[in-house]
Protein backbone atom coordinates (compact mmCIF):
# COMPACT_ATOMS: atom_id res chain seq x y z
CA UNK A 1 0.00 0.00 0.00
CA UNK A 2 2.74 2.77 0.55
CA UNK A 3 4.59 1.97 -3.00
CA UNK A 4 0.86 3.11 -4.19
CA UNK A 5 -0.06 6.21 -2.09
CA UNK A 6 3.42 7.80 -2.83
CA UNK A 7 3.03 6.72 -6.48
CA UNK A 8 -0.16 9.05 -6.27
CA UNK A 9 1.13 11.72 -4.47
CA UNK A 10 0.23 10.99 -0.45
CA UNK A 11 3.21 10.25 1.45
CA UNK A 12 1.94 10.85 4.86
CA UNK A 13 -0.52 7.74 3.81
CA UNK A 14 2.66 5.86 2.81
CA UNK A 15 4.56 7.13 6.00
CA UNK A 16 1.51 4.89 8.33
CA UNK A 17 1.14 2.15 5.84
CA UNK A 18 4.92 1.13 6.18
CA UNK A 19 4.78 2.09 10.04
CA UNK A 20 2.03 -0.32 10.26
CA UNK A 21 3.71 -2.74 8.19
CA UNK A 22 6.73 -2.89 10.17
CA UNK A 23 4.24 -3.25 13.13
CA UNK A 24 2.76 -6.78 11.68
CA UNK A 25 6.00 -7.42 10.86
CA UNK A 26 7.21 -7.43 14.47
CA UNK A 27 4.54 -8.95 15.51
CA UNK A 28 4.77 -11.69 12.92
CA UNK A 29 8.61 -12.27 14.34
CA UNK A 30 8.05 -12.32 17.61
CA UNK A 31 6.02 -15.55 17.38
CA UNK A 32 8.20 -16.98 14.11
CA UNK A 33 11.37 -14.90 14.25
CA UNK A 34 12.34 -17.00 11.61
CA UNK A 35 9.77 -16.22 8.59
CA UNK A 36 11.75 -14.46 6.05
CA UNK A 37 8.87 -12.80 4.47
CA UNK A 38 8.45 -10.79 7.70
CA UNK A 39 11.48 -9.81 7.40
CA UNK A 40 12.13 -8.98 3.79
CA UNK A 41 8.87 -7.20 4.18
CA UNK A 42 9.93 -4.95 7.09
CA UNK A 43 12.94 -4.26 5.73
CA UNK A 44 11.34 -2.69 2.38
CA UNK A 45 9.84 0.05 5.00
CA UNK A 46 12.47 0.34 7.27
CA UNK A 47 14.74 1.15 4.53
CA UNK A 48 12.22 3.61 2.82
CA UNK A 49 11.54 5.08 6.30
CA UNK A 50 15.03 6.06 6.64
CA UNK A 51 16.22 3.49 8.53
CA UNK A 52 18.88 1.92 6.55
CA UNK A 53 20.89 0.09 8.74
CA UNK A 54 18.05 -2.14 10.69
CA UNK A 55 16.17 -2.36 7.52
CA UNK A 56 19.31 -3.51 5.70
CA UNK A 57 20.25 -6.48 9.01
CA UNK A 58 16.56 -7.51 8.89
CA UNK A 59 17.54 -8.11 4.86
CA UNK A 60 20.61 -10.21 5.43
CA UNK A 61 18.50 -12.38 8.43
CA UNK A 62 15.84 -13.19 5.93
CA UNK A 63 18.76 -14.03 2.85
CA UNK A 64 19.88 -15.97 5.90
CA UNK A 65 17.13 -17.91 5.87
CA UNK A 66 16.30 -18.63 2.48
CA UNK A 67 19.30 -17.99 -0.05
CA UNK A 68 17.91 -18.95 -3.03
CA UNK A 69 13.89 -17.84 -2.94
CA UNK A 70 13.37 -15.80 -6.14
CA UNK A 71 10.98 -13.82 -4.16
CA UNK A 72 12.99 -13.17 -1.46
CA UNK A 73 15.83 -12.23 -3.91
CA UNK A 74 13.54 -9.94 -5.77
CA UNK A 75 12.07 -8.29 -2.79
CA UNK A 76 15.93 -7.83 -1.89
CA UNK A 77 16.67 -6.36 -4.98
CA UNK A 78 14.22 -3.91 -4.12
CA UNK A 79 15.52 -2.94 -0.69
CA UNK A 80 18.97 -3.04 -1.88
CA UNK A 81 17.75 -0.24 -4.52
CA UNK A 82 16.16 1.63 -1.80
CA UNK A 83 19.51 1.58 0.12
CA UNK A 84 21.24 3.05 -2.33
CA UNK A 85 23.68 -0.32 -3.37
CA UNK A 86 22.98 -0.48 -6.65
CA UNK A 87 25.63 -3.15 -7.18
CA UNK A 88 23.52 -5.68 -4.45
CA UNK A 89 20.58 -4.82 -6.02
CA UNK A 90 21.52 -5.99 -9.23
CA UNK A 91 23.15 -9.46 -8.22
CA UNK A 92 19.78 -10.00 -6.26
CA UNK A 93 17.36 -9.56 -9.35
CA UNK A 94 20.18 -11.54 -11.91
CA UNK A 95 20.16 -14.36 -9.24
CA UNK A 96 15.96 -13.96 -8.73
CA UNK A 97 16.06 -14.87 -12.27
CA UNK A 98 18.61 -17.42 -12.69
CA UNK A 99 17.93 -19.69 -9.45
CA UNK A 100 14.21 -19.07 -9.28
CA UNK A 101 12.82 -17.97 -12.64
CA UNK A 102 11.90 -15.04 -11.60
CA UNK A 103 10.55 -14.06 -15.25
CA UNK A 104 7.69 -11.35 -14.60
CA UNK A 105 9.39 -8.83 -16.66
CA UNK A 106 5.91 -6.20 -16.07
CA UNK A 107 7.65 -6.76 -12.07
CA UNK A 108 10.93 -5.42 -13.23
CA UNK A 109 9.75 -2.71 -15.41
CA UNK A 110 7.42 -1.11 -13.24
CA UNK A 111 8.29 -1.68 -9.46
CA UNK A 112 8.92 1.98 -8.37
CA UNK A 113 11.48 0.51 -5.96
CA UNK A 114 13.85 -0.14 -8.84
CA UNK A 115 13.59 3.30 -10.41
CA UNK A 116 17.72 4.02 -9.51
CA UNK A 117 18.41 1.07 -11.41
CA UNK A 118 16.53 2.24 -14.53
CA UNK A 119 19.42 4.02 -16.06
CA UNK A 120 22.35 1.46 -15.34
CA UNK A 121 23.36 -1.00 -18.40
CA UNK A 122 23.18 -4.14 -16.86
CA UNK A 123 19.54 -3.12 -15.40
CA UNK A 124 18.44 -3.00 -19.39
CA UNK A 125 20.72 -6.56 -19.78
CA UNK A 126 19.03 -8.20 -16.95
CA UNK A 127 14.91 -6.54 -19.27
CA UNK A 128 16.78 -7.69 -22.35
CA UNK A 129 17.36 -10.95 -20.88
CA UNK A 130 13.19 -11.77 -19.87
CA UNK A 131 12.44 -11.04 -23.32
Amino acid sequence: MAQIYEEVGRPEDARKSRLRGIELAESRLELHPDDSRALYMGANGLVALGEKERGLEWARRARALAPDDSMLLYNLGCIYSLAGDYEEAMSCLEKSIGVGRMTQKAWYEHDSNLDPLRGLPRFKELLDSLE
